[in-house]
């Protein structure tokens, strides 16, 4: 049963419903304007400051304009309370219903729709309106092929309601970010991993991680593989499928920056697929054509020589012209021209059959690579800046020298130019390397990738002063590692933490020392310094800011003793 009428619309029937309440297909009293009218639950209107928000939240949707966003009409309260808002009547299917009745979908078609999600989302994210909840069945897929994208306003308003404040989340997990299956703040590129969530159930018909419970998909968002779209979709080209892995990388600065970026990347992506295709249907035609125009060449050409031979008497009888036609032909093909006839001697290939041989073994003799040879090459690559020309000389022409040469493997420099590649790999490849193997090297490498650690865990100040202690320990065969180390501390020292801990710091001691402080607010300062001390007091970043907390400290405590003392 649904009722007759919502505000100044008419109910003609129900077209929806579900948590967030029901919609309605409506026409208005004065107009006759069709519209969708959606009423949410009632239990929303009593909470403590939901309908302002709600009513302003509308009034900011109803600015954003773009024809793959349904449009939003007015809003309102029913007769019994609750909030509805109406909005543009799609007539048409989610993009559920379409895979769900699909299965999957063309790459071609997946690049149309998601175009135009791009532009729904840009619109939205101009003017400050992140959707926080962008799935499927959100999506809505007219006959002509047109999107709309709907549900704005409700996964904006909810997010500032008792859900979030209490630590729920706003979201369908199937197509969360990490960043809010954390339960962080949604921004505009958590938007962007949803779309490369719904542009991955397209391709393939699943989304890229599913699970039993809530908890266990949200977790995959958060440290999950997925599958390569291409394992469900062979026929998925390359940079498609790449372009879907960069929107769905679990750190949100590493993925397309802007929907805006997302859409026009996604129209040269179809550009240049189409090109590649079109190309090589020309090339296919083309060489279709080669076909037929060589074999008509060949046909015409027999047909020719059928004219240029010469006629036979008709003056004589059948068996004499066939004997003299076949006696012609025998003597035609025996004829050889004078170089063929040079050729078709056995002397003379015998001579050439040397001739051949000796050449080869001058030209081999001539062009065999020498040790000193090699050296001069892997010289000449490990003199130049540290690159992959380094492990090209390494694994080469310098550990094959080694290997073939007993000389080469006692030779002092060669070794050197291969320890200086082995670091340079590793340095290259150090958050992705395991150390095991018993070696000095093996330890020296595990100490720096420790600090790296350390470093990526927060605490600068243990990882710099750990690098510190491994540059001491090095020698100058390890010139390339020193150097990388020192680079490596310079750029730690510009690191953002760093100045926010050291800002902070400031700004405790500023207030400790300017304001006029009773007793109580003596002993609650004293906390605080006490609480930084324990956490940076070992954070050589911070040690002058720390030993200031000190000194300040002693003072308060000096001056809380001299105040109990004058009560005493």
């Amino acid at each position: 049963m649904h009722p007759d009428r919502i505000g100044p619309w008419i109910i003609n029937r129900k077209v929806g419903a579900g948590g967030m309440g029901n919609v309605y297909h409506g026409t208005h009293e004065s107009s006759g304007e069709v519209a969708a009218v959606k009423v949410l639950p009632a239990s929303m209107a009593r909470e403590e400051g939901f309908v302002h928000r709600f009513s302003r939240e509308i009034d900011a949707l109803r600015k954003v304009t773009s024809p793959n966003i349904v449009q939003i009409f007015d809003d309102g309260q029913t007769d019994d309370g609750s909030l509805y808002f109406s909005m543009e009547y799609v007539d048409g299917e989610t993009l559920t219903k379409l895979i769900s009745r699909r299965r999957r979908l063309p790459w071609a078609e997946v690049i149309e729709i998601s175009i135009q999600i791009a532009n729904a989302l840009k619109a939205a994210h101009n003017t400050g309106i992140i959707h926080r909840d962008l799935k499927p069945s959100n999506l809505m897929i007219t006959g002509e092929g047109e999107v709309k994208l709907a549900d704005f306003g409700v996964a904006h308003v909810f997010a500032s309601t008792r859900l979030t404040r209490t630590g729920g989340i706003v979201g369908t997990a199937e197509y969360m970010s990490p960043e809010q299956a954390r339960g962080h703040r949604a921004t505009k590129l958590s938007d962007l991993y949803s779309l490369g969530a719904v542009m991955y159930v397209m391709l393939t018909g699943k989304p890229p991680f599913s699970g039993n419970a809530i908890a266990d998909i949200m977790h995959k968002h958060q440290f999950g593989q997925f599958d390569k779209p291409s394992h469900y979709a062979p026929d998925l080209p390359r940079q498609l499928e790449d372009f879907v892995c960069k929107l769905l990388e679990k750190r949100p600065e590493r993925r397309i920056p802007d929907a805006l970026v997302v859409g026009r990347q996604l129209t040269n992506i179809r550009n240049l697929i189409q090109y590649e295709q079109e190309q090589k249907e020309q090339e296919q035609k083309e060489k279709e054509q080669t076909q037929v125009a060589d074999r008509t060449v060949g046909a015409a050409a027999g047909q020719t020589a059928g004219v240029l031979v010469d006629r036979p008497d008709m003056s004589r009888g059948p068996a004499t012209i066939v004997r003299d036609a076949v006696r012609q032909e025998i003597a035609d093909s025996q004829k050889k021209s004078p170089v063929a006839a040079f050729f078709d001697n056995t002397y003379v290939l015998i001579a050439m059959l040397a001739l051949v041989i000796a050449a080869g073994f001058y030209l081999s003799r001539q062009n065999k690579t020498t040790p000193e040879d090699i050296r001069a090459e892997a010289e000449a690559l490990m003199k130049k800046p540290a690159g992959h020309g380094w492990l090209r000389a390494r694994d080469d022409l310098l550990r094959p020298l080694v290997e073939s040469s007993e000389e080469a493997a006692y030779d002092q420099e060669v070794r050197d130019w291969i320890h200086k590649a082995d670091q340079y790999e590793f340095a290259r490849g150090l958050r992705k390397r395991s150390f095991s193997d018993g070696s000095t090297q093996s330890e020296v490498q595990r100490l720096i990738s420790q600090a790296f650690q350390t470093w990526n865990d927060g605490d600068v100040g243990a990882a710099r002063a750990r690098l510190l202690d491994v540059e001491r320990l090095l020698t100058d065969r390890d010139a390339y590692l020193r150097s990388f180390i020192r680079q490596t501390l310079d750029e730690w020292r510009e690191d953002p933490r760093i100045a926010g801990r050291k800002e902070m710091l400031r700004e405790i001691l500023r207030e400790a020392r300017s304001s006029q402080q009773d007793e109580q607010e003596i002993d609650r300062t004293a906390e605080r310094l006490r609480s930084l001390i324990n956490i940076y007091g070992e954070d050589q970043t911070v040690a002058i800011e720390v030993h200031k907390c000190r000194e300040l400290l002693t003072q308060l405590d000096q001056q809380s003793a001299e105040s109990s003392n004058g009560k005493n």
